[in-house]
């Protein structure tokens, strides 16, 4: 028996099935199999922010993922969180400490801003840890192709056929 760990997961909108078509369609391999099920580590933050500007502050919320694995962080569009059972052996461990995720998520959000509203200034930026928060993807196997689908956009990401 395989042992099985209690994780918060981002919910997905696409299942191994239509993730294997999908590559299947796209290789035209009707062979295509899901080669592994990856249960991928991110620190959630929420961030309420104050923002300058003429006529006073203005409040903006964002969502920011830091990566537990690597390190990277990006702001993310709202998304509905479930319990699930996994096994151990389709979760990556975390590399990274809350206190350093809380770093990274403050220089993302304000970066992000920055860039958004194109201005140099700083933003007072209050960040509310929502803990770890996992994303499951499928690495896919074809004879043409081998990719990981993400299951919550359905995004592909090549990878290498062989390894070095």
């Amino acid at each position: 028996m395989t042992k099985r760990e209690q994780v918060v997961i981002a919910r997905s909108s696409f299942s191994s099935t239509e993730a294997l078509c999908f590559v299947a369609s796209l290789t035209g391999d009707i062979e295509a199999k899901v080669e592994k099920d990856i249960v991928y580590p991110y620190y959630c933050f929420d961030a309420d922010c104050s923002v300058p500007t003429m006529v006073g502050r203005k409040k903006v919320s964002l969502i920011c993922m830091v990566d537990a694995v690597n390190g990277v962080g990006a702001t993310a569009d709202s998304f509905v969180l479930k319990n699930e059972s996994v096994p151990l052996s389709s979760l990556l461990p975390s590399e990274i400490g809350d206190e350093e995720a809380a770093r990274i998520a403050n220089r993302t959000v304000s970066h992000a801003l920055g860039k958004k509203l194109r201005t140099m200034t700083s933003f007072d930026v209050a960040l509310k840890p929502r803990g770890l928060v996992h994303k499951r993807f499928w690495i896919v196997q074809s004879s043409e192709a081998r990719v990981m689908v993400d299951s919550t956009t359905g995004g592909l990401h090549p990878l290498k056929l062989r390894a070095a």
